[in-house]
């Protein structure tokens, strides 16, 4: 229900309740009026009690022809006399039936009545009674009550008489109005939106939580209300990537007062969000507005791994071999792999923005592909024969699937057709029938699994499928294709199933797990085809299975390397440490039970400090705290052993200590500074063999990263704990430093050593294997090589980057001029770039390295990305009050305005190639941060940019003193 309409029902139901309070104050002054009467007539003639029987009978009579029902009881609640209107309300005849008032009574409102009885014998009367009562055919009804005594000429009471007035339609709108607001008030409050109401003053009248969440605004939303949002923006500014664009497109829109939707808007954080402003109008009348946010980051996200994705698959489809095309809506042909020219006879560039139907068919052919053309924009996927004309003139038979391509929205632009001569197998049935054979043994010895299902039902699989999940091929044969699947994940392709039924897909892809035999999990990238009858049923499935676990495995380890890295970076308190490094490992391991032991080799104890799941019951607390001696349990063991271990069933390990609840797999890592365990990581899971190899790794190298930092953060406690021993601590500080001064190089090289060693056994597999291997495999085995250089590569920036922020020479005076020259005489400048240096550059406190690399970076951009027969780089230089800012300029490619915030971050590159790493960029920006300056760019494409990056005067200055 609208708010409109609920206004509407309050005021009808306000007026309604007006008019009866008024004829209730008629019929109250008039009983009131009598009873006084009655007092005085107590005292009169016989002539004044004819005149109150005269009264009482007229009084009688307006009762009996009022539109409310009318009761008389006596006073032992026995009803004598009701009217019409009372007949028909109550169901009940008294004429012909006795009828008691307890018998309307509902019986939760009993005690309520009776009170209100006793009110009505001491006092003489009451108003607005409401209660609920009973009618006849045991209806339950509410109604309001007015009653008063009826006193005899001796001033006795003799009987009561009510009014009874049927509220329950009132109540019923009271409690539908209710409910409306409390659904409205639900929904706004478990919104997924931030929603920010204001009237036209911009004064508050609306806040959600997510608002206050998302805006970080510490209070509840009910304190916001009322609350000027004229300086709102200004104060949430900061949190927005671009503050000043922030306030002038929300001042733009706050001007125009028209409805805006789908701003985007980027936060410091990375956060994007989608905000909409819609305009409250009463007729002409600007009554306010609403805001909405709305987090659309992880879509964004998503996006760009389609596109990533489908840019893969691409590269796999135009080297396939069987002949791709892609047309439009128009039939033009946008796009040919090789083997489809090889065909057809004609180059990509021959038969690119030509149509196809003109191109490559008869007149008598084109019908065929009119009709197919109508099933695509249907929707439909389509397989026939067609005969056509190559380049040559040959007239050639081709068999071709065709489906329809769709863009993000969903919208049919065109289509793909998968193309394979038959001309040939046309003519020889036997040649078919080889090539069946050939398909057989393909699908057998692809190294992708296949699987061949009717209802569910697993008919074939062929080896790598097999070998996949460790079952033979007669116990797949034995189970449903959905006994593979984890139940919780069934879901995850029932949308897309039900499309297949419904005849709209034929396939779909989807990421999910798998079951092993031996009950371990795999992932997979399963790509479901259908097969279906002439009657358009589906008849078939075939599901192609790619292992993805390790890929997986992968980037969820470089994800969480990363990210427990970043979220570590500047604790020093060792709880802090190990709540941070247990959410984490927690969310990788897909465990609700992780914790992190602390090692007291003194007490010989080890003691729970962090914890994950059922353990904690607020924030970093946790429940009936674990301490073990040094020895017991598995985690004891590991202490002593220095040893990772892991258990596939605790069941049958005699060590296992029960904490809370049994788990049957572990998974415990030691964490190792200086030779000695000073934590450990420990991690249980309700299933057996839950923990993998690949887990235990991870968490190895995990252990190894934190160990330092760890090992610094007990140093760091130590020293709050004895203030006596503040020397001896220092010191061992400073070798915990230089430890972490070391961190980025030993972590450099113990990744590259596996490297390495992947890199030689590839190599004695091929040597070992020479002449055996077909050149698939080999092209595999480059590429295997191209991804351990790429590691290589990855590892060695990452090592250069977090160098970027050590400063040698902290007060050195360096000449920049001195610094661009030697950069000139270095770099190999081709002879039609011309580099020159505008303004005399300053001579500045700092390290001579850091600058170099700052010049020299941008400079080297500039050369490399020059497109220009008479290309001109510029330097120059100029002193504000309080920092020096310097440009870099070229006329080169330019960057579009889109790349301008993503260039800067590490391992981004426009361009991929050897020679581009992405990692130039990024060091420039942390070593201008390191002099407390910024650094932006102004560019077009294709006409030139220009960097500018500043250095503040106050630091350079604070530098010399």
């Amino acid at each position: 229900m609208s708010q409109e309409k609920i206004d509407i029902l309050q005021r009808a139901l306000k007026r309604e309740k007006a008019a009866r309070k008024a004829a209730e104050k008629i019929l109250e002054d008039k009983s009131r009026d009598l009873y006084f009467l009655t007092k005085e007539l107590k005292k009169a003639n016989l002539q004044l009690e004819n005149l109150l029987d005269e009264k009482s009978t007229q009084l009688q009579g307006v009762f009996e022809n009022i539109n409310d029902a009318y009761i008389i009881m006596d006073i032992f609640g026995k009803i004598l006399k009701m009217n019409d209107i009372a007949i028909d309300f109550f169901g009940y005849n008294i004429e012909k039936e006795e009828l008691n008032v307890t018998d309307l009574i509902y019986s939760e409102d009993a005690e309520y009545a009776y009170s209100s009885y006793n009110t009505l014998k001491n006092e003489g009367a009451f108003n607005n009674y409401i209660a609920r009562i009973l009618t006849k055919d045991k209806q339950v009804k509410w109604v309001q009550i007015n009653a008063t005594l009826i006193f005899d000429k001796d001033n006795n009471p003799i009987a009561a008489q009510g009014i009874i007035r049927d509220i329950t339609s009132d109540k019923e709108a009271e409690d539908l109005l209710i409910e409306s607001e409390n659904r409205l008030s639900s929904l706004i409050v478990n919104l997924d939106s931030a929603i920010l109401l204001e009237d036209e003053n911009r004064k508050i009248v609306l806040v959600n939580p997510k608002f206050c969440e998302l805006f970080s605004i510490p209070v509840s939303p009910d304190l916001l209300k009322g609350q000027d949002c004229n300086n709102a923006a200004n104060d949430s500014k900061n949190l927005f990537k671009n503050p000043e664009e922030f306030i002038s497109r929300i001042t733009t829109i706050l001007e125009n007062k028209k409805q805006v939707l789908g701003d985007e808007l980027i936060m410091k954080d990375g956060t994007i969000l989608e905000r909409d402003f819609i305009p409250i109008l009463k007729g002409n009348q600007y009554k306010g507005h609403l805001w909405t946010y709305k987090n659309v980051t992880l879509s964004r996200q998503f996006r760009k791994t389609l596109e990533t994705q489908k840019q893969k698959y691409s590269n796999i489809i135009a080297n396939m071999n069987l002949g791709l095309i892609e047309v439009n809506n128009e039939d033009e042909i946008l796009m040919i792999n090789q083997s489809f020219s090889e065909m057809s006879g004609y180059s990509e560039e021959e038969i690119i923005g030509k149509t196809a139907n003109q191109i490559f068919l008869t007149e008598k052919e084109s019908n065929v592909i009119l009709e197919q053309t109508k099933k695509r924009f249907k929707g439909k996927s389509n397989s026939f024969e067609l005969e056509i004309k190559t380049k040559s003139g040959q007239q050639r038979i081709w068999l071709i699937s065709g489906a329809p391509n769709y863009n993000l929205n969903g919208e049919v632009i065109g289509s793909i057709g998968i193309h394979l001569d038959i001309t040939e197998a046309k003519l020889n049935s036997e040649l078919i029938q080889q090539q069946k054979e050939e398909l057989k043994v393909i699908v057998n010895n692809s190294s992708i699994g296949i699987a061949l299902i009717q209802d569910n039902q697993i008919l074939r699989t062929n080896a790598k499928f097999q070998k996949m999940l460790g079952f033979s091929e007669s116990e797949l044969s034995a189970i449903s294709f959905d006994d593979l699947t984890f139940e919780e994940d069934l879901h995850v392709s029932e949308a897309n199933i039900n499309q297949i039924t419904a005849g709209k897909i034929d396939d779909f892809v989807v990421e999910k797990r798998f079951k092993k035999k031996d009950g371990s999990i795999i992932w997979v990238k399963k790509n479901m085809n259908v097969v279906r009858d002439n009657n358009g049923k589906v008849k078939y499935q075939v599901a192609i299975i790619e292992d993805i676990t390790s890929e997986r495995e992968k980037t969820i380890i470089i994800n969480l390397v990363n990210k427990l890295t970043k979220s570590i970076l500047g604790m020093t308190d060792i709880n802090d440490i190990a709540w941070e490094i247990i959410n984490n490992i927690a969310e990788y391991l897909n465990s609700d039970d992780c914790v992190i032991y602390l090692v007291d080799h003194e007490k010989g104890i080890l003691e729970q400090i962090a914890a994950y799941g059922d353990k904690i019951i607020n924030e970093n607390t946790i429940v009936n705290k674990l301490v073990l001696p040094i020895g017991t349990g598995i985690v004891g063991s590991v202490v002593e052993s220095a040893k990772s271990e892991l258990i596939k069933d605790t069941s049958k390990d005699h060590r296992y200590v029960l904490d809370n609840e049994a788990r049957f797999s572990e998974i415990t890592i030691p964490i190792i500074s200086n030779g000695k365990v000073i934590g450990i990581i420990d991690s249980e899971h309700k299933d057996k063999n839950h923990y993998t190899n690949e887990h235990l790794k991870t968490l190895e190298s995990i252990a190894s990263l934190v160990a330092i930092k760890i090992r610094t953060a007990l140093s760091i406690r130590e020293r709050k704990k004895a203030e006596a021993h503040n020397i001896q601590l220092l010191s061992e500080l400073e070798k915990s430093n230089d430890e972490l001064h070391e961190y980025a190089h030993i972590v450099s090289h113990d990744l590259k050593s596996p490297l390495r060693s992947i890199n030689a056994l590839a190599s004695w597999i091929k040597s070992d294997n020479e002449g055996k291997l077909d050149e698939i495999t080999l092209q595999n085995f480059d590429l295997i090589d191209t991804t351990l250089e790429t590691m290589e590569q990855l590892i060695s920036n990452i090592l250069e980057y977090s160098s970027a922020d050590a400063i040698i020479d902290k007060d050195k005076d360096v000449d920049l001029n001195l610094t661009v020259d030697s950069i000139k005489k270095t770099l190999f400048i081709p002879e039609n770039i011309s580099v020159n240096v505008l303004s005399v550059l300053p001579t500045v406190k700092g390290d001579c390295t850091k600058f170099q690399q700052v010049f020299q970076n941008l400079i080297s951009n500039a050369i490399k990305f020059s497109n220009k027969e008479k290309a001109l780089i510029e330097i120059d230089f100029i002193e504000k009050s309080s920092f020096y800012q310097f440009s870099v300029k070229d006329n080169g490619i330019g960057i579009d305005k889109k790349f301008h915030d993503k260039i800067f971050k590490i391992f981004h590159s426009l361009q991929k190639s050897i020679e581009s790493t992405g990692i130039g960029l990024s060091i420039v920006k942390k070593i201008i941060g390191l002099y407390g300056g910024d650094i932006w760019l102004e560019s077009e494409p294709n006409i030139g940019s220009t960097f500018y990056f500043t250095i503040k005067r106050t630091y350079n200055e604070n530098r010399t003193t």
